[in-house]
């Protein structure tokens, strides 16, 4: 997953440059990523992603069907005169979110965000042992065959994949491990391929984790390990909306 990896090294590099990071946590990661990041392929955006009177629709799973970070985004957006659409299903997984798809486009969006991957890395695994695998590998070829239907089959032209937060938090820690890190670097090739906007959220929770989280098997961004709390919907939104350059410098 050479994209993949590239774009995350990336994705770091713009964090660094764009958080408020201790000097120097920020000094001693630049230095070690500076020479592979100086190579990676980032698509930054130039200007806002999103015009007054477009439409988004918000592709995913319980994360997005549930009132965590659609909401904020339908607040802050409506600022701008764009509407945003929830399209979120819960318990969706990429296989299955592509049986709907067609429903999806047919609300004619001209953006489309795309956030699974809690599910698709779950199943097959702990407590949902019992359910078909999906691999990273079928996860990121779902993400770039729903980019590919939308430009076939729609006029949608702007496409965003969120990297899934990078661990559970909670009892799911110890039920499910670190399982996200190649589902991460799957979206960040999908994103890649497709020439969609990656949106880094397992960075941003990373950081976040690091310095608040105390407790190793707390919770500080979800509240049962998965699904987000306050402070991690308010999170999810802020940051797809600086990577959009749709941000509130003054939050």
């Amino acid at each position: 997953m050479e994209f993949g990896r590239r774009a995350f090294l990336g994705s770091v590099a713009g964090m660094l440059a764009t958080r408020g990071v201790d000097r120097r946590a920020a000094a001693l990661a630049g230095l070690a990523l500076a020479a592979l990041a100086a190579s990676a392929e980032v698509k930054p955006i130039a200007e806002p992603w999103l015009k007054p009177g477009e439409t988004i629709v918000c592709f995913g799973d319980s994360i997005t069907a549930g009132r965590y970070y659609v909401p904020i985004l339908q607040a802050e957006l409506a600022k701008r005169g764009i509407k945003v659409v929830n399209a979120g299903v819960s318990g969706d997984k990429t296989p299955m979110a592509l049986t709907r798809i067609k429903e999806v486009a047919d609300l004619r969006p001209d953006a489309v965000l795309f956030f699974f991957g809690a599910n698709d890395a779950e199943i097959g695994r702990g407590r949902w042992r019992d359910e078909p695998i999906v691999e990273p590998k079928t996860y990121r070829d779902n993400l770039m065959w729903m980019v590919h239907y939308f430009r076939l089959r729609t006029s949608a032209r702007k496409f965003s994949i969120v990297a899934p937060p990078c661990r559970c938090e909670g009892d799911g820690r110890g039920g499910f491990g670190d399982i996200y890190r190649d589902f991460q670097l799957a979206a960040r090739e999908a994103a890649d391929r497709t020439d969609a906007v990656l949106v880094p959220l397992d960075l941003e929770f990373r950081w976040i984790q690091q310095r608040e989280l105390r407790d190793p098997n707390g919770l500080l961004l979800t509240r049962d390990g998965v699904h987000f709390s306050p402070y991690g919907s308010e999170t999810a939104a802020r940051t797809m909306l600086r990577h959009w350059k749709l941000d509130d410098p003054a939050k």
